[in-house]
């Protein structure tokens, strides 16, 4: 059987052509990785899965080829015995689609017959169109053959070690992703005595798991820079969330109820921070709601409006919804919609509306000062914002054991296509902040083996005053910096013995107590 092998050439591939992987690229490597593997290699742009599924079908016939071997341009880490183990297993079992699965992104191709690859070129024009006029992203093939899997004879490589948990995606796309992969070549060239600047000799290499298991362990592979920025953007709340310990460390901070402060984060100084983060980590999350009522900042559609302005950036609000009016929709839709599009993969703007019942008396029992009007006023809050920025709004319910019998009513209504949030909801765990709230989680879904925490490897969490802390558990306290007057790289570094503590499966003081290591926000 002929095969050829595709590249697809990503034009927002911001680091591919970086010679930093012993005096080569991730582009070099690529084509030597081709070259090894012995078929005709070919690039292809497109700005659609549309347009490229139709390009290698042409490319696919034009040279007589029964299979493709299909990957991204920027992988550094293509394995040659894993890519040939696959092309035997496509032939010998006369497969359809062949996927490496349990491994990272970035050490496998995909490989697609002939035939398959004109089926998914007119699904990608009929039944699956929107999926196929979307633009490329790295997992466009396998959620269009995911639509009606069981149709397709699909050959799966599995790893030896489920390797996903980790969320490792070796790729060049993204300064994250590209600072991940440089670590991890470091790694290996110490491991195995190649030099890491100008030594291009074949030294004995390692595996696939291997490699993971060195990422595994890696500081520099785990933490990159920030993905998530929990900001608060105003001190004042409109009632007294009873899953949430800040209204009381607020008062005991402050000798001031949340519900009465006027204190806010000025624009000018949220600006400059934006100015960092998009400087710093280029994409990027920004939340506005570590604590606090974000829309009762009078400038917040103003920092929407900052964030938006770059491309990378996107904003994510947690908010009770008391204070969405028409009028606010209306500036909100004007703002997303005048916004440039996002080359994170996440969507502009997403608004999650806390409810967390499916009755007004359970609402009011978990968010104390609130009434049966404010209730009404938050589930009206969905429809509005449906209407201005649909698809981009979230009815929230965090699951405990005061509402858990509310937990089906919630999500039947609620996931209905035809109901305020068109089938969109968030279901959150609980959290009792390393344990300063009681246990109130009706089941235990923590992982049997423990992980380095998520939010040390990805999160930063800003008070309305610009101090940093280690994390969220530590509500008003925990401060490594201020992000108005410190460096935020070294902020973000501050907390590397933490995680390096957590490498090594020793945990301390919160970190012992605490079960949101697991949990992953964006």
């Amino acid at each position: 059987m002929k095969g050829i092998i595709i590249f697809y050439k990503d034009k927002f591939s911001k680091y591919a052509d970086e010679k930093v992987f012993s005096g080569e690229s991730a582009r070099d490597l690529t084509k030597k990785w081709a070259e090894k593997i012995d078929l005709e290699y070919f690039e292809l742009e497109a700005d659609s899965l549309s347009i490229l599924l139709t390009k290698a079908k042409e490319l696919c016939d034009s040279k007589n080829a029964d299979y493709v071997v299909f990957s991204y341009d920027d992988l550094p880490f293509l394995d040659f015995n894993l890519s040939k183990k696959m092309i035997s297993s496509h032939i010998e079992y006369k497969a359809e689609y062949t996927f490496a699965d349990g491994y990272p992104y970035g050490f496998s191709p995909e490989i697609i017959d002939s035939g398959t690859l004109g089926i998914l070129a007119e699904l990608s024009k009929s039944s699956q169109k929107d999926l196929g006029q979307m633009p490329m992203a790295r997992d466009s093939i396998y959620n269009l053959i995911k639509t009606d899997i069981n149709s397709f004879e699909v050959e799966a490589e599995l790893a030896d070690e489920d390797w996903r948990l980790y969320r490792f995606s070796f790729h060049c796309a993204n300064k994250d992703n590209f600072m991940q992969a440089k670590a991890l070549y470091n790694l290996i060239c110490e491991k195995t005595g190649k030099s890491d600047k100008s030594d291009k000799t074949d030294k004995a290499d390692l595996s696939v798991d291997e490699k993971c298991q060195l990422a595994s362990q890696c500081l520099d592979c785990l933490k990159t820079v920030p993905g998530f920025y929990n900001i608060q953007i105003a001190d004042f709340v409109h009632s007294n969330y009873t899953y949430l310990p800040y209204n009381s460390a607020y008062e005991e901070k402050n000798k001031l109820s949340p519900l009465k402060t006027k204190v806010y984060m000025d624009l000018e100084n949220f600006s400059s921070l934006v100015d960092k983060i998009a400087a710093f980590s280029e994409k990027a999350v920004i939340s506005l709601s570590a604590w606090g009522e974000a829309l009762s900042n009078p400038d917040c559609l103003k920092m929407i409006e900052k964030v938006l302005s770059y491309s990378g950036l996107s904003v994510f609000i947690e908010s009770d919804g008391l204070l969405i009016t028409e009028e606010f929709c209306e500036k909100l839709k004007k703002i997303v919609d005048e916004a440039p599009e996002r080359s994170n993969n996440w969507q502009k703007v997403m608004i999650a509306i806390s409810l967390d019942a499916f009755s007004v008396q359970t609402y009011c029992k978990l968010h104390e000062g609130c009434n049966e009007q404010d209730f009404s006023k938050a589930v009206n809050a969905v429809a509005l914002l449906q209407n201005a920025i649909p698809g981009m709004v979230y009815p929230q319910f965090v699951r405990m054991n005061d509402n858990e019998s509310e937990l089906e009513g919630f999500f039947r209504y609620w996931n209905e296509k035809t109901n305020p949030s068109a089938g969109n909801f968030i279901i959150q765990k609980y959290d009792n902040f390393a344990g300063l709230l009681p246990e109130r989680k009706p089941a235990d879904l923590s992982p049997l083996e423990r992980m380095p925490c998520w939010h040390l490897r990805r999160d930063l969490t800003i008070l309305s005053n610009g101090d940093a802390q280690i994390c969220r558990a530590h509500v008003l306290s925990g401060v490594i910096g201020n992000v108005f007057k410190d460096d935020l790289e070294n902020i973000w570094h501050k907390t590397d013995d933490l995680l390096k503590n957590h490498i090594e499966k020793n945990y301390k003081e919160k970190c012992e107590r605490c079960d949101e290591s697991y949990t992953f926000n964006f």
